[in-house]
């Protein structure tokens, strides 16, 4: 913070160099810019803040929907043997009614 202070000082020098007109930095601007610096400073770390949250809630989602789906495996498997007695049994209703119209 205090080098740019002193860049800010530095640029003043510049500034009546090209346009003759003194500008100075006292210790009121340079709290002033600490004091903004301040704010912009906790601004950001709330954004940061919230967007850490949502990232924790979207990872929460994910978690979640990761346990859904490893559920829903679980029921399609007892579907699946489901289906598959099923099939069989009207196989064997087919090749009767075959055997039944010959």
């Amino acid at each position: 913070m205090g080098k740019c202070h002193d860049l800010v000082t530095d640029v003043c020098e510049m500034y009546f160099q090209r346009m003759r007109k003194h500008v100075y930095v006292t210790p009121k601007s340079y709290l002033s810019f600490i004091d903004l610096y301040k704010n912009v400073y906790a601004k950001k770390y709330e954004e940061l803040d919230v967007e850490a949250g949502n990232i924790i809630k979207g990872l929460e989602k994910l978690n979640e929907a990761a346990e859904g789906v490893e559920e829903l495996k679980i029921d399609l498997k007892k579907e699946d043997a489901k289906l598959k007695e099923a099939t069989e049994r009207t196989d064997l209703l087919l090749k009767d009614l075959e055997v039944k119209s010959k």
